[in-house]
């Protein structure tokens, strides 16, 4: 969670002087020692380090006396006698004025030769002769306060410094480091210098002797929080504490200024709240933090941010507060949210992410295996961190650009609440894959289907195509994917207004796409009975019925299982009702009406449509099965009452006419009779007695038989003759004693 420093920026310290300068030939030990021990001492109160070199020569080489001709037969003896009159020693490039004195006599200087990072001085003093020592002592200092050129510090909560053995030509030497008590020191390069003593508040790092001097160097951090100076403020609802380094007021107030005006902006572009509580932000040297510019630590909320800051980066390292590994698992997210956060910084402090360019490692691009700097990072290690920056950041932009500020806002409010990014009927639940810290695929999904769906974007590949050429995802997982997609929001459309059940939206999820295609076969298959019951019965909608409430409670492959067999059952009786109400819609034929006197098919039908739309199938059947049955046997159920109404009517007829006949035979008896024929029977006195009567027989034949009667219907007897017939009419005139 750093930001990564921009070319130049970075100040230089001297690491490893002493190689710049090859050393002179060494001389023989016999002739000449010569030893250096520097001291570098920290000097909180000037903000600069002290520096004191001693260098001692010590000369070996005793005179030499040889016989020489010096006049024409005579001979001199000439004593020569050997003397080192020089040294030379390096010192840092920020040095300041070198002050050089020595035991005995002025010592004078000049330069030999400057490089980037130093310079070597040639050093004349009084001359040592055999069997004697001059010691040199030479001094200077190197500005350390804020801002000063070169990175070296030295104030009362920071110091960073490097140091070397300084004499080019020593044999041997030693190099102290003297920090106040209180710091923490870390040698963060080079050898590291062993605590040597700790008094009169100082405490002492020592090399010991080292055999080559011009070779040593080390460089060291020393911190001490009880050094900062501290600054409340609360910006928004957040309350921030700046720490910031005595010596450095104008950092402090920087920061302040951006931390009011950028917390704002950051909330409303991210939609998100500061966490509350206090969040530190502390001030760190340059070299501090390995070539970054800021860093955040989630776990003690604080950010360390340069002294060579700028408003972006505070913007930065604020976003820090949300955009880290408690809230995404990569370093690229991380770094890609909190780049396209420094827009907030406002025109001058931002630029726009643009395309990085070809990746500068070897192989494919790679987002994933992040690059981090320290001191011993290589130019290439380099320009692949700088290139994960602006590819990240880059990404993160093209992404937030397409789907809008509004559906940013959304993208990352889930992302907080770890939610799963295909939403359902009911409150959005917790993702299958975790989170937060959320992963590059539940990303991936939320920028989808919370952030490119409700922006309009038709393309449903077009995020992952943008991150699928930076080794975030295999194409074998976005080509699965992509087909899975494809089908969901298919199936999605065809559902209509019927939300997916978790039991697809769990494995979509998880980028389980063998399940999920498994599950939307059978939510393909419940979706088209849906449509063929609401086909077959024109005026049924399952919407709102328990139908729709399974379908969108299903989360497992078993419910959907259940709820398919259940339409299934619902779709057979939605076509046998609408085979009843095609059946009961139709014209009719006398007999059908006959038949269906007394029946109530319409009454089914509805009883019939209400239980398809409680889903209660069996009685739905049942009742469509009434009706059908009813409209089916009226016709024969006609025949059956029209042939019994007929049979009656005969019967009725034959009763009538044999009731008719007899009257009429026997007013037919009391007529004369024709000639040939028997004479009256009955006497004209004789009285009528009905006990001795006794009709004539009946012709043979008459009256008619009535037809049968269905074998399975008894009509009701006819009514039996009366037991005493009444008396015959005598017509006038023909009795015995009828007057003439």
């Amino acid at each position: 969670m750093r930001r990564r420093l921009a070319i130049g920026l970075v100040p230089v310290l001297l690491a490893g002087m002493a190689t710049l300068a090859a050393p002179l030939p060494a001389l023989a030990a016999a002739e000449v020692v010569e030893t250096g021990s520097t001291t570098y001492v920290v000097n909180t109160a000037k903000a600069e380090i002290d520096v004191t070199i001693h260098v001692s020569i010590k000369n070996n080489k005793p005179p030499t006396t040889t016989t020489v001709t010096c006049f024409v037969h005579y001979t001199c003896r000439e004593t020569i006698a050997y003397y080192w009159n020089s040294t030379t020693v390096q010192v840092e490039a920020q040095a300041g004025a070198l002050k050089a004195t020595s035991n005995a006599g002025k010592v004078s200087q000049h330069v030999a030769s400057t490089k980037a990072d130093s310079r070597q001085i040639t050093l004349t003093y009084p001359p040592v002769y055999y069997k004697q020592t001059r010691v040199l002592t030479l001094s200077y200092t190197i500005p350390a306060a804020p801002a000063s050129p070169g990175g070296y510090r030295a104030g009362k909560a920071y110091a960073d410094l490097c140091v070397n053995g300084n004499s080019v030509l020593a044999d041997s030497g030693s190099v102290d480091v003297v920090v106040p008590d209180g710091f923490n020191v870390d040698f963060t390069a080079g050898t590291p210098l062993s605590k040597a003593g700790d008094a009169n508040g100082l405490q002492t790092f020592g090399s010991g002797t080292v055999s080559e001097p011009a070779a040593f160097w080390a460089c060291l951090e020393a911190t001490d929080p009880a050094g900062l100076t501290s600054t409340s403020l609360t910006a928004g609802d957040q309350g921030f504490k700046i720490q910031a380094w005595p010596e450095d007021p104008a950092w402090a107030s920087a920061v302040t200024a951006d931390v009011q005006g950028d917390v704002q902006k950051l909330e409303d572009l991210t939609g998100l709240q500061m966490p509350g509580g206090t969040i530190a932000i502390d001030e760190a040297g340059g070299s501090q933090l390995a070539d970054y510019a800021g860093s955040y630590a989630p776990d003690t909320e604080t950010a360390t941010v340069t002294e060579n800051t700028d408003q972006a980066t505070v913007a930065h390292e604020l976003s820090h507060i949300w955009f880290n590994a408690k809230l995404f698992t990569a370093t690229w997210m991380d770094e890609g949210f909190a780049g396209y956060s420094e827009k907030v910084a406002g025109t001058g402090n931002y630029k726009v992410c643009g395309a990085p360019g070809a990746y500068p490692g070897s192989g494919s691009a790679d987002l994933t295996t992040w690059s981090f700097l320290d001191r011993n990072s290589s130019t290439l290690d380099q320009s692949i961190t700088a290139w994960q920056y602006a590819a990240s950041c880059y990404l993160v932009t093209q992404l937030a650009d397409a789907i809008g500020p509004a559906n940013f806002k959304a993208v990352l409010e889930a992302a907080s609440k770890g939610e799963i990014a295909y939403v359902g009927a009911s409150a959005p639940e917790a993702s299958p894959l975790g989170g937060p810290p959320i992963s590059p695929k539940a990303l991936l999904d939320l920028i989808d289907e919370r952030g490119m769906l409700p922006a309009g974007v038709t393309d449903l590949d077009r995020a992952q195509s943008l991150l699928g050429g930076y080794g975030i995802f295999t194409p074998d997982e976005l080509a699965a994917r992509s087909i899975a997609r494809a089908n969901y929001h298919k199936l999605e459309s065809a559902a209509g207004s019927w939300k997916m059940p978790l039991a697809v939206r769990n494995p979509m999820a998880a980028w389980d796409f063998p399940t999920a295609q498994t599950a939307m076969d059978a939510v393909n298959q419940i979706l088209q009975l849906r449509d063929q019951i609401q086909k077959s019965v024109p005026g049924v909608n399952l919407d709102g019925t328990s139908i729709q409430t399974q379908f969108q409670a299903a989360s497992t492959e078993a419910d959907l299982d259940a709820l398919l067999t259940l339409t299934k059952k619902e779709a057979d009786a939605a076509a046998k009702l609408g085979q009843a109400k095609q059946l009961n819609g139709g014209s009719r034929s006398i007999f059908q009406t006959i038949g269906l006197l007394g029946t109530d098919p319409a009454a089914s039908i509805a009883q019939a449509t209400t239980a398809i739309k409680n889903v209660k199938p069996d009685d739905a059947s049942a009742s469509a099965q009434q009706a059908i049955d009813d409209i089916n046997g009226s016709a024969g159920q006609g025949m059956l009452r029209v042939g019994i109404v007929a049979g009656l009517l005969l019967a009725l007829l034959a009763v009538v006419l044999f009731v008719w006949w007899r009257r009429r035979r026997r007013a037919g008896a009391a007529v004369a009779p024709l000639a040939g024929a028997a004479a009256w029977p009955y006497s004209p006195a004789a009285a009528y007695d009905p006990a001795t009567f006794a009709p004539p027989a009946e012709p043979q034949g008459w009256p008619p038989a009535p037809p049968a009667p269905p074998v399975d219907w008894a009509p009701a007897p006819p009514p039996a003759p009366p037991a005493v017939l009444p008396p015959a009419v005598v017509p006038p005139g023909e009795g015995n004693d009828s007057p003439h």
